[in-house]
This record gives C-alpha cells, structure tokens and sequence, in this order.
C-alpha cells in the first residue's frame, strides 16, 4: 500500500545506524530520566557513557552536552565523510561529529534549551541570529479567543474516530492474539493519520516527497502522542490503545514490550504534569508533525507551517491559561523529548516482531516502519 499516489521516489537520505539499531542495552524509563537523584547511574542516550545528568531534554554525558551546545552556539554545519550511518558510542564520539549531531537529534536533545550567549550564568545579551524551531520569545502578544483560532478549528474537524481493536477471538495463543491485534491497529491508524495530514492547512502545500518523508519521521511521535493523551491518568498504569482494548504491564512484559510499555507510561505522565487538555493535545500533535530534522527539498516550507502551528498553540494557551502561559508553553514543548524517546522504542520493538516473522503485518505499516533504515 503506498503513503502517496502518483509520488516519485524520494531522494535517499541515510540515517546514522546508531539511531535505528535493534541492538540497544538502554533500559532507563523516562520518569527515571527526568529525576536527579541519587538511584542507579543513567547511560548517556547519545554515546553510551555515563550521564552526567539531563541536559537539553535527555539523560547525557558532559562530553556529548560540550558538543552539543558548542555545535549550536558556534551554528556548526558538519558533513559525514562517509554514508552517515557511523556507530556512535564512548570510543568513537569523536570519528564523526556529523552522525553524532544527528544522534544528538534524534535522541531529543533540544536546540532552544542552549543559551547563545557564551557567557556562564548570564543573560543573553543578544538576539538569536539563527532561527530556531520553537522561539518564543518571536510570538506576538494577542488575544485570539478559541473560536478565532482558524487552525485549531480545522484539527477538532479533522480529528480522526476512535479505531477499535477488532480483535480475532479465534485466536487461541494470548500474546499472539495481543501482538497481532496491536499490528492491526498500528496499520489503521497509520491510514487515518496519513488523512488527518492532508486536511492541516498548509501541509499538502508541501512538495510531495516532503509531505511522504515528514510522515514517515513523526508517524510514531504522532502515535504516541495520542496513546498517551487516551492513557490519562498516568496512575492507572495501562495503555489505551483503543476503546476496547488496552495493555497493562504483566500483558506487555508477556509481549516482550516493556521498554516500549515504560517510556510511552513515562509521555503519559508528561501530559499529566502539564494538564494538558484537548485544544492543546491537537494542536501539539500538529506541532509534531513538524518536528522532524529529515532533510527536505524545501525546509523554509516547513519552517512556515511549524511556526504557524506554534502561534495557534501559542494563541490557545495564551487563552485558556491566562498569566500561565509561559510555563504551560514550556512544559508542553518538554514532552517532545520523552516522545522521541518513545518513538525509538517503538521502531525496535516492531521492528523485532517484523524480523521474528511470527505476526502478520500489513505492507504500509512496514514501508513506515522500515522507512528510517533507507
């Protein structure tokens, strides 16, 4: 089944091996990564040493926080001299500074989290000269009131229907029948989701393999996003998937999907923290779909459509939290971490059900899946 009619094929991009390998020993959860405590050490997300602590959204080491924040304040353009797919890890951060930025990236490290100033302690005592994904600070003060805001009143249209689980109950073997019906699931949302794309103002505007490669980077941000928003209360500690199946932690270590189960757990408790409701749930899931450091044939389209994105979520926040605006903006955009974090366990969790051969899975949900591997 494919994303797009009538699409050429896209241009090949390779991504660093290190960010799509089935091969990762990370067991930290996300509510373990956002605490400063005393407990067991943490592995830094970006080269496998230990963490010095949470750096710019993710558990990292002082060598990889040094390179990523002297990479942003010097506004540093590196080229791989090789297919960038160089390993990262503790020896070899320093072979290619290229794979290791975009490790640092995809990983969920957060431009805005580095001050551009040089100065320790300090002020910035300058403006930004480059433009960064989420600046803020650039957001005109105005009152939009929740009827006014053209975007978000096309995301409440466009909002797909809750899917069922339709699950086979002639399925005998129980984790067979979970993982299957999970599949299922994965697929038809897949569908939906590329439909929901189409209809945000501003999206098919794109050029078409940008549309494809956009989708195929945050389709499982995007995902998560809604899992997480249907799994509140956190405290509740079970997975929505859909009205009529969801997915505890006994069920999902049965399934061998713990590590998936624990980091989108550790999104649902994002949300919560944040009281996030549904106006901002919409428009941050747009947002989303934006967020993506895939190379594109025109990236100042992009820039265009997120930040006319960002200023509806800007406007709704402004609206319904008044003088806390500010900060819930804040807290929403320090969700994008935990769920990229969460996206990196979906792909190697899928992708070992895929090489394990025992669930059947439909062929758009694989061209997706193994689209990050091209």
């Amino acid at each position: 089944m494919k994303l797009f009619t009538d699409s050429p094929p896209s241009p090949d991009r390779q991504f660093c091996s290190s960010t799509t390998s089935m091969t990762s020993d990370s067991t930290n959860t996300p509510s373990e990564s956002l605490r400063e405590d005393d407990g067991p050490k943490r592995s830094c997300l970006v080269c496998g040493d230990i963490a010095s602590g949470f750096h710019y959204g993710v558990a990292s080491c002082e060598a990889c926080k040094a390179f990523f924040k002297r990479t942003i304040q010097g506004n540093i353009e590196y080229t791989c001299p090789a297919a960038n797919d160089c390993e990262i890890n503790k020896r070899r951060r320093k072979a290619c500074q290229a794979c290791r930025f975009h490790k640092c990236l995809h990983v969920g490290m957060l431009k805005e989290g580095v001050r551009l100033d040089r100065v320790r302690g300090g002020r910035q005592k300058y403006r930004r000269t480059t433009e960064s994904p989420f600046s803020l600070q650039q957001m005109p003060v105005k009152k939009v009131s929740l009827e006014d805001n053209k975007l978000l009143k096309s995301l409440i249209s466009c909002e797909p229907d809750s899917l069922y689980a339709l699950s086979d109950v002639t399925v005998s073997d129980a984790d067979f029948h979970t993982i299957s019906t999970l599949a299922d699931l994965y697929d038809r949302e897949l569908v939906s989701t590329i439909g929901w794309a189409k209809q945000i103002p501003g999206f098919t505007e794109l050029a078409l393999n940008d549309q494809m490669r956009l989708l195929q980077s945050t389709w499982g941000e995007i995902l998560i996003l809604g899992l997480a928003y249907r799994s509140m209360p956190a405290h509740a500690h079970t997975l929505q998937f859909a009205p009529d199946f969801s997915l505890d932690e006994k069920q999902a270590r049965e399934c061998n999907a713990t590590e998936l189960f624990t980091q989108v757990l550790g999104v649902v408790e994002r949300l919560e923290q944040c009281g996030i409701n549904r106006e901002e749930f919409l428009l941050l899931k747009a947002l989303v779909l934006t967020n993506s450091d895939v190379r594109l044939q025109d990236n100042q389209a992009l820039q265009r459509l997120r930040q006319n994105i960002l200023q509806s979520l800007h406007d709704a926040v402004a609206t319904i939290r008044l003088r806390d605006a500010v900060v819930q903006m804040q807290s929403l955009l320090l969700c994008l971490p935990s769920l990229r974090a969460a996206d990196a366990a979906l792909r190697r969790y899928w992708l070992s059900v895929r090489h394990q051969g025992s669930v059947p899975m439909n062929k758009l949900f694989v061209e997706m899946l193994e689209s990050h591997m091209r």
